[in-house]
């Protein structure tokens, strides 16, 4: 790897461990600072979905009109609205201008979305393989788990004068983002990033595999963000917690399932793909029937961990191995087609979260258990697809 690619690399990773720790320390308190301005769980839910679908009309302009993009420029023009509107949500949070905090909010979900879509493509032109999808994530997760950390030990306290409010998490916020912007910046814009998107969408729908996986993926957006969409506000709702509590208790879920997500990237990878599938998503299925059958707190607690620890596990076969099945001219176009369809169904199942979240336990977990039997099917007749394709490439 030459110099010059070789810190493009690295400055990939740092803006990704800024970014991460700029949504860490802000956006699972996000809801809970909604929540205090009068703002329903309901309207929290429409209020997130929206800002989904929004992304996913971005993301068909971009692939339907977009023939030529650099998207180095695209990142760094992102992460400086991102900073703008990260201070205007500031400003108006600190004077009470409750219509132009909650405008604000909105529109940095948006961003943030278009942050997770672009990354994985310019990573893709430094290097490309299965394992460096799952290791851009959990370098992702790590940083925001760092985050939720530091939001969690401080919210609520008061320290020289300083009182460690939302409004204070706002401003941390603000200050990981001006790292993340600065730390793009530095990216050296060069041909590498430039690509021309010539391939007919048409094309990719050939591949009878990917279609099969682009519904496998709405479902799973759905299914998760249906049951944890909202996730401090359950633990806090339904778990009896407060938001320092909360949050400490998401956290170490989180950092659990890093430390698996790194061991199974390296050593405790199934051989066999079916077994991936139902370590990752079975196990997830069982114990949201417990929470149905019991909706009691200790149990919403272990169903909780059990999700969160094996959430972040394995993506490099759950995910990585389809999008890498194109060549480098189509990943771009197919990882907007496949984040617009994710963010329609992240819009459906934070909407439904939102509107059964006062039925209780049940309604919750019932509806996403319904989900997740149609994504676990799904996903085995991926790998089943993928096997036959496998046996019929040696014969």
């Amino acid at each position: 790897m030459e110099t010059v690619t070789r810190k493009n690399y690295q400055l990939i990773f740092l803006y990704l461990i800024f970014y991460g720790l700029s949504v860490g320390v802000w956006t699972e308190f996000s809801q809970l600072w909604l929540n205090s301005q009068e703002i329903s769980i309901s309207n929290i839910g429409i209020i997130v979905a929206i800002a989904s679908l929004i992304t996913s009309a971005i993301i068909i302009l971009i692939t339907k009109f977009t023939k030529k993009i650099n998207e180095i420029i695209v990142l760094k023009v992102i992460f400086l609205f991102k900073f703008i509107f990260l201070l205007i949500m500031t400003l108006g949070s600190l004077y009470s201008i409750k219509w132009l905090s909650i405008l604000s909010y909105l529109v940095d979900c948006v961003i943030n979305n278009l942050i997770i879509l672009i990354t994985y493509p310019i990573l893709t032109y430094i290097i490309k393989n299965e394992k460096i999808y799952s290791k851009r994530k959990l370098v992702e997760y790590t940083a925001s788990d760092l985050g939720v950390l530091v939001s969690s030990v401080l919210i609520g306290k008061s320290l020289w004068n300083i009182n460690f409010d939302y409004n204070f998490m706002l401003i941390l916020s603000l200050i990981f983002t001006i790292g993340a912007a600065t730390s793009s910046l530095l990216i050296k814009n060069n041909d590498q990033f430039k690509s021309k998107q010539n391939s007919k969408i048409k094309t990719i729908f050939k591949d009878k595999i990917l279609i099969v996986y682009l519904i496998y993926y709405f479902i799973g957006q759905i299914a998760y963000y249906s049951a944890l969409g909202m996730l401090l506000l359950l633990v806090i709702n339904y778990g009896s917690l407060t938001p320092t509590t909360g949050g400490l208790f998401i956290v170490i879920c989180y950092v659990l399932g890093d430390v698996f997500g790194y061991l199974a990237l390296k050593k405790l990878t199934p051989k066999n793909d079916y077994f991936t599938i139902l370590i990752k998503f079975g196990i997830r299925f069982v114990v949201y029937l417990f929470v149905i059958l019991f909706p009691i707190k200790e149990v919403l607690f272990f169903a909780i961990s059990i999700s969160l620890f094996v959430s972040r596990a394995y993506e490099n076969k759950t995910d990585g191995i389809y999008i890498n099945r194109l060549p480098q001219s189509q990943i771009f176009i197919f990882s907007n087609i496949r984040y617009g369809i994710g963010f329609v169904g992240k819009a459906l199942g934070v909407m439904i979260c939102g509107l059964v979240f006062e039925y209780g336990l049940r309604y919750i977990f019932g509806v996403c258990a319904i989900f997740l039997i149609v994504q676990i099917s799904l996903g085995l007749y991926l790998v089943k697809m993928r096997n036959k394709e496998k046996y019929s490439y040696l014969l």
